[in-house]
């Protein structure tokens, strides 16, 4: 029995591939800082400024 590496490796991906990647990450991470956002200022900063919170 023969131990072979295979000769084909997918190292080179399709430049578009790549880049809808890089923009689903940064869509993603625009949506996790928007929805933060809009739970600090709409549920936690009426709540401070009220002084209920502290």
């Amino acid at each position: 029995m023969r131990n072979s590496v295979p000769k084909e490796w997918k190292v080179s991906r399709p430049g578009r591939r790549v880049r809808f990647e890089i923009d689903q990450i940064s869509l993603l991470g625009v949506l996790t800082v928007m929805i933060f956002a809009y739970i600090l200022f709409h549920f936690v900063y009426p709540i401070i400024s009220k002084g209920l919170l502290w």
